[in-house]
């Protein structure tokens, strides 16, 4: 099996191992920004960027190392000149593009990033950092495919077809979730019950418990849910539509235990806009 020596540690990996996975299993940390172990690797970002120096032709080579597979016993070099000073200037741009993104400036100090000396973009441009994270989740996790990159050069950007609301869009939250800057957002409309995925404009309508009167998740989300399980028990559809506190509540009077401690966890990343 191939030897990764990385930063003076080594370990042996199974081939095809990526150089980051084979950086974890050193305890060797290496940023990262658009990979997600549960997607399919994109290198859109590229501040994973490694040297590594190797007995064939890509030796003295910078390549991402959430992507690099290792087939043969290489070194890796994390902390060397010319990695530190491309991957700080992909982050100098990056934040020139998100300045504002809380989760890029803790990265940026992290890695002894101080500032941008680039220009901010327009505001229309701003934040999204393009890893591509929420468009991958989109169409290999939910299968709605809703937004993709539209645009080139500076113009490139994450929208819906059109740049209109996607009518395939089933408000899941996704792509908020998945989202390494906090750049998409859920918003919940209260006077008209529905969420929006921002900055997408898309809208569903939510949910609401039949119980107590909360709004939960988006219909489109339900049905869904409901169509991939496909249990034909009237109960099962009957406490579908609860909120998950009426739900344990019934379960605890149906159990004959007393009142249940502790309530449901907020949802993170989400605005409400009365």
């Amino acid at each position: 099996m191939p030897v990764v020596t990385i930063e003076g540690k080594t370990v042996t990996v199974d081939p095809e191992t990526t150089i980051l996975e084979a950086a974890q299993k050193a305890h060797v940390w290496i940023p990262t920004l658009c990979h997600h172990p549960s997607f399919s690797t994109q290198g859109s970002c590229r501040i994973c960027l490694v040297e590594i120096e190797a007995s064939d032709a890509a030796a003295g080579r910078l390549v991402t190392a959430c992507s690099y597979p290792v087939r043969r016993d290489i070194t890796v070099s994390v902390a060397s000149e010319r990695a530190v000073r491309v991957r700080n200037g992909v982050m100098q741009l990056l934040l020139a593009r998100s300045p504002e993104s809380e989760e890029l400036r803790d990265l940026a100090v992290r890695m002894g990033v101080e500032g941008t000396p680039y220009p901010k973009v327009t505001e229309s441009q701003r934040n999204c950092i393009l890893c591509g994270l929420c468009v991958t989740v989109c169409e290999e996790v939910i299968g709605a495919s809703a937004i993709g990159f539209a645009g080139r050069g500076v113009e490139r950007a994450v929208a819906a077809p059109f740049r209109q609301a996607s009518e395939t869009c089933i408000a899941c939250g996704a792509c908020a979730a998945v989202c390494p800057v906090g750049t998409i957002q859920v918003r919940i409309h209260t006077d008209s019950g529905e969420a929006e995925i921002s900055p997408f404009k898309s809208r569903s309508k939510l949910l609401v418990c039949e119980e107590c009167g909360v709004r939960m998740v988006s219909i489109p989300v339900a049905q869904a849910m409901s169509d991939r399980v496909k249990i034909d028990w009237e109960e099962f559809r009957r406490l579908a539509r609860l909120c998950p506190e009426c739900r344990r509540k019934q379960a605890v009077k149906a159990l004959g235990l007393g009142a249940a401690e502790g309530s449901a966890t907020p949802l993170e990343k989400i605005q409400v806009n009365n």
